[in-house]
């Protein structure tokens, strides 16, 4: 207890800093700029057979579920999920494995991948990490796929929903740049796959009445905020820029920083923010090859969902044909982009997906369940990939079981 004292004194002294560094003074002008654009939560049907439900999804009994099943018609639900581990090994290398899993009722019923990657130890963390995250995008989007096309094949499209793990608008973001920025052995060719390959399941889902909805935990974007606030987005840059996202511009009469959702969020009750129409002219950079591939998809809808006041808000993303509009990621000739702050004209027309996403929320546990029991299948300890994978891969690949062990204290040895 006594130590307790000079924490105390310390705190008083520093009161007003700490308030000024967290916004306490802008809470209440944040609240009156979200206010017109925050909805209600849509009332939802009883939660009768919820038991059933988590029974199917080889989830607790105990988990607390709505019926999946709404009056939209949607109740095959099929989600797709992936995990990524990269460990530093003794020789100074990266090992990454990744490991992706589609999981629903039948037809689609569950498939799995897996990829693997040796860095050389020349390679930093940030380039080791880029690999991760494209190994494991690239077998989400492929498992995607094959889940969409078992759909399609048994005629069931126009009934399913295909769940993803993260969000819609801000993986294709980060694709964009991907070609001209990742530097690591055959990068550029698995980036150009990927755009490939993501670019052919928007396309799908679009021609076949599929929903695609991606689920996001993260408010780290800032498209809500610059909406809010009546800020331009940030010029677009090539593969060669250097100009950084958020510090390109600033909030009116700010601080220099820009204002993130997550801080205009921290204020919202429980709720759903009016959708907005994001496009390819917010993306940070944009490499040619992303711009040849992704040019006809649809654009983004995304907006914000807080299922609970006492749960983060989630984003919700989904293609804009999802919804009845058919803007484009990019403009072709003729054609104009929506312009900014993009919002989506009848947000009732983006309602049917809030109210699926709300349906399959779980709970703090759970936020959403299909990606829940996706992610109890491809979830990887780092004592299980270091005990179990790395004496495997060693094995099948021919080499001495410790040639892939871990120096327990996690030194690097870096090449010239």
């Amino acid at each position: 207890m006594p130590l307790l004292a000079p924490v105390i004194k310390a705190a008083r002294a520093r009161s007003e800093e700490m308030k000024r560094a967290l916004g306490t003074a802008d809470v209440a002008a944040r609240r009156s700029a979200l206010a017109p654009r925050w909805l209600p939560l849509p009332a939802m049907p009883g939660r009768a057979g919820r038991r059933a439900w988590a029974s199917r999804l080889d989830l607790p009994p105990d988990l607390p579920l709505p019926v999946p099943t709404l009056p939209n018609g949607r109740h095959i639900h099929v989600a797709v999920d992936g995990t990524s581990h990269t460990v530093q090994l003794s020789n100074g290398a990266h090992f990454i494995l990744a490991a992706a899993v589609a999981s629903g009722p039948p037809p689609p019923g569950q498939r799995d991948r897996g990829d693997l990657e040796i860095l050389p130890a020349r390679y930093d963390d940030a380039q080791a990490a880029s690999a991760r995250d494209l190994l494991m995008r690239s077998l989400e989007a492929f498992v995607a796929s094959e889940a969409a096309g078992a759909l399609v094949q048994e005629g069931l499209a126009p009934e399913a929903v295909l769940w993803v793990d993260g969000s819609l608008y801000a993986d294709l973001s980060h694709m964009a740049g991907a070609p001209g920025q990742v530097r690591w052995g055959g990068g550029v060719e698995r980036a150009g796959t990927l755009l490939r390959t993501t670019a052919a399941l928007l396309h799908l889902a679009e021609r076949q009445g599929l929903w695609l909805i991606g689920i996001g935990k993260t408010q780290r974007a800032g498209f809500l905020a610059d909406a809010l606030s009546g800020m331009t987005p940030p010029p677009r840059r090539g593969s060669a820029g250097r100009t950084s996202d958020r510090q390109s511009q600033a909030a009116p009469g700010g601080d220099g920083e820009r204002l993130g959702d997550g801080e205009l969020l921290a204020v919202a009750p429980a709720g759903w923010s009016w959708p907005l129409v994001l496009d390819g002219t917010r993306f940070p950079l944009l490499s040619s090859a992303a711009a040849e591939a992704l040019k006809d998809c649809p654009a983004i809808v995304s907006s914000y969902l807080r299922p609970h006041p006492a749960d983060l808000p989630l984003r919700v993303d989904v293609p804009a044909s999802a919804v009845g509009l058919d803007d484009r990621l990019f403009s072709g000739p003729g054609q104009a982009s929506r312009p900014w702050p993009a919002w989506v004209p009848d947000p009732d027309a983006v309602r049917p997906v809030i109210e699926t996403a709300l349906a399959a929320y779980g709970g703090v546990r759970a936020y959403n369940a299909p990606l829940y029991a996706v992610d109890r299948l491809v979830r990887l300890s780092r004592r299980e990939v270091e005990l179990r994978y790395l004496p495997i891969c060693a094995r099948v690949a021919g080499l001495p079981l410790d040639a892939l062990s871990v120096d327990r204290g996690r030194r690097r040895f870096i090449s010239s």
